[in-house]
């Protein structure tokens, strides 16, 4: 068993010196692979099964190192695995601990690898680390449920799968006014509650309906910012603006929908009253003491379109509450009244009190009628990074958004930082777009923060926290998906993080459908092997996987084989018709993909063609479309020539699109990458362009588009 140990003795005859040497394998003294033996004959078997199961352990005689005997040793495992708690129903974007019990009568290797599985797996169930620590999803899947599944990485064959629920408990309320002045504006807020400990997606999506109106007729709604609360709640307003003329009947309904369980929809009701009315907008806001921001005035129902400003009751405002100034004025010009639409206020230089303070805009036309705005005062801007901690894989890629309060400028400096990070390029990537990528392998240690220093105050940021997972990890495969049947073998190219190079070795081993191959891992980063017509015969998913020299496994990851179409299917557009749906399109990479170079990636490419003499066997390569000559009756044939960089021969097959009035007859190499095409076509050929389409043995397959023109 795993990790258990076996004494062994070993007998010598016909000499006075008995001793001898133990190995395991024909490695003396074992390897942590293989198991170790001591001088004196006990062998210890590994904690991770090897691959195959079996070993031989051998003693050498120290008299005469020729003579020797053997034993052949099986290397079993009984290892069984349970999951605390058995089953498990997690709330939105709450964390949930498993625990994985690795039990054997032997001693392995405990350790464990997670993964999960379910209709919504991978990009929307959720996230597992390393310690068996479940986050759910903040966006309630369909269906609501996923597997988790503990592997043990020293008998991979032995796993333990639990189920578990994802809920939704949170709480959504919409408020609104009950009526609305047309050309009004009102706020329209939506709460979102969350059960404690939980973290649901924010977003809400905002429509607008009525049974008298549709679009701009049922007036408009501008989405505001998502604020989140000390207790968690999540708020999000918009503002309402009613259209300048009531429909019949005069009521809108506003509909809010959470993006995190769109069944706990809410909906408002307005009932759009006409008469002077006064909007505003925005109708709240957060500002960093002296910063700007444009206010939006508009008056309705009257010609008289002044209002008189004020903040906190006070004309104006002052350098206490606040000021609304003209706009763009610097410095501000004090605005008390008037017909503009736009004003500047400008937040004063320490917190007010009270806070927030409010803005009021009151119509000349009518003074019963004003709009306010309530605009919340803080001590600097804040920066805000989501989301705010990951856990990544060596090369993987996670984008990074900074929201920064308190501003309008929301331009922000992406850094990383950390302990480890002590050269450019060792804790990673960002770029100004915040799209982070991870290392080819773990800085030591393995935390850095992604840090967005705000553009318009460096002295405030926002961090997150990043942990570059240890170990050997697959982020990609090229090809990463081929057809099925192909003839030939080909290349497939890993990359990924954690590998063990080739050189000085020994390196990493890719297995491939559990069968390990030769394999050239030229960095920690990438590894090739061959993969033989055999792996590939069948439609289905072929298994990749990484075995370090420390009998370490990376993830498994599908080498997707798709059976090839029967027939080609041609979408016909015209200037009428120029676009159709409901098509679906299956592609595969080319299976060169895994030992080319960028922009040299096939060897399909076209990059001439032209006339073939057959008087002299030239070829004159020219542009594209070449023509064909239709004859007065009967058939012709046409010499064409072909020229890829990469080489084109005989063994791939040349066909010409259309209803096969148009055929290849004929294929000769003519050297240098070239291949001469007889084409035979008949005076009932239809006349127009079409595409010479190219496959290889492997049913990579390319287009010639508009090659040929048949006149």
């Amino acid at each position: 068993m795993l990790g258990n140990t076996q004494a062994f003795t070993a007998t010598v005859l016909n000499a006075t010196d008995t001793a001898v040497a133990w190995s395991v394998n024909g490695v003396r003294g074992g390897t942590s692979a293989t198991g170790m033996i001591t001088t004196a004959g006990v062998y210890t078997a590994p904690v991770d099964l090897p691959v195959p199961a079996a070993v031989q352990v051998t003693a050498t005689s120290h008299a005469d190192p020729a003579k020797f005997a053997s034993a052949n040793l099986a290397i079993a495992s009984d290892i069984s695995l349970t999951i605390t708690p058995p089953s498990a129903s997690v709330e939105l974007g709450a964390n949930q601990q498993f625990h994985a019990q690795v039990s054997s009568s032997g001693h392995p290797n405990t350790s464990v690898r997670w993964s999960m599985n379910g209709a919504a797996c991978p990009s929307a169930c959720g996230t597992v680390d390393a310690s068996g620590n479940y986050t759910a999803p903040q966006i309630l899947p369909q269906p609501a449920k996923v597997s988790l599944t503990a592997q043990s990485v020293a008998d991979p064959k032995r796993q333990a799968s639990v189920p578990v629920s994802i809920t939704s408990n949170f709480s959504f309320q919409l408020f609104a006014p009950s009526a609305v002045t047309t050309g009004a504006s009102v706020a329209v807020t939506a709460t979102l509650t969350p059960v404690p400990g939980s973290h649901p997606s924010g977003a809400v999506t905002w429509s607008l309906s009525g049974a008298a109106c549709s679009g701009a007729t049922c007036g408009t709604l501008v989405l505001g910012a998502a604020l989140t609360g000390g207790s968690g709640v999540i708020t999000n307003t918009a503002t309402y603006m009613a259209p300048l003329t009531a429909p019949s009947p005069s009521s809108v309904t506003i509909t809010a929908t959470p993006q995190a369980d769109p069944a706990k929809r809410a909906q408002a009701t307005l009932v759009i009253q006409t008469g002077v009315s006064v909007s505003l907008s925005p109708l709240s806001a957060t500002l960093a003491v002296n910063h700007r921001m444009t206010l939006t005035v508009q008056v309705t129902g009257t010609s008289n379109t002044n209002v008189a400003w004020s903040v906190n009751g006070v004309a104006g405002g002052n350098t206490t509450v606040g000021q609304i100034c003209v706009l763009a004025s610097n410095p501000c010009q004090t605005v008390t009244s008037g017909s503009a639409s736009h004003v500047d206020f400008l937040a004063p230089g320490a917190l007010p009190q009270p806070n927030p303070i409010t803005v009021q805009a009151v119509s000349a036309a009518d003074s019963t009628k004003s709009a306010s705005a309530q605009i919340t005062v803080i001590n600097h801007v804040l920066v805000t990074v989501l989301p705010g901690s990951a856990t990544l894989a060596p090369l993987a890629v996670q984008g990074f958004t900074a929201t920064v309060l308190g501003t309008s400028n929301q331009n922000v400096i992406w850094q990383i930082q950390g302990t480890g990070c002590t050269s450019a390029g060792i804790c990673g990537t960002i770029n100004t777009n915040g799209t982070y990528t991870a290392p080819g392998s773990a800085p030591n240690p393995n935390g850095l923060l992604v840090m967005a220093v705000s553009s318009d105050d460096t002295t405030q940021s926002g961090t997150a926290n990043v942990t570059i997972s240890s170990g050997a990890d697959i982020v990609g495969l090229h090809p990463a998906s081929v057809y099925a049947g192909g003839a030939d073998g080909f290349t497939l190219r890993v990359d990924g993080g954690g590998f063990t190079a080739s050189s000085p070795g020994p390196g990493s081993v890719l297995l491939i459908g559990d069968t390990p191959r030769t394999t050239t891992c030229t960095s920690a980063m990438e590894c090739t092997a061959p993969v033989t017509p055999a792996d590939v015969a069948v439609a289905g998913n072929v298994s990749v996987q990484i075995l370090n020299p420390d009998s370490s496994r990376s993830n498994a990851v599908s080498l997707v084989v798709v059976a090839p179409g029967t027939s080609d299917e041609v979408i016909s557009l015209t200037s009428s018709v120029p676009a159709v749906t409901g098509k679906d399109i299956v592609v595969v990479e080319p299976t060169t993909a895994g030992v080319s170079v960028p922009g040299d990636d096939v060897d399909l490419n076209i990059a001439a063609l032209g006339a073939f003499s057959t008087t002299n066997n030239s070829c004159t390569l020219a542009g594209n479309p070449l023509v064909l000559t239709r004859p007065a009756s009967g058939t012709s044939t046409t010499d064409v020539c072909l020229f890829s960089q990469s080489g084109l021969d005989t063994s791939m097959s040349y066909t010409v699109s259309g209803p096969g009035d148009v055929a290849v007859i004929s294929k000769q190499p003519a050297g240098l990458g070239i291949i001469h095409l007889t084409l035979q076509i008949p005076a009932g050929a239809f006349p127009g362009a079409r595409t010479l389409f190219i496959q290889n043995t492997n049913l990579d397959k390319t287009a010639a588009t508009g090659a040929l023109d048949v006149q």
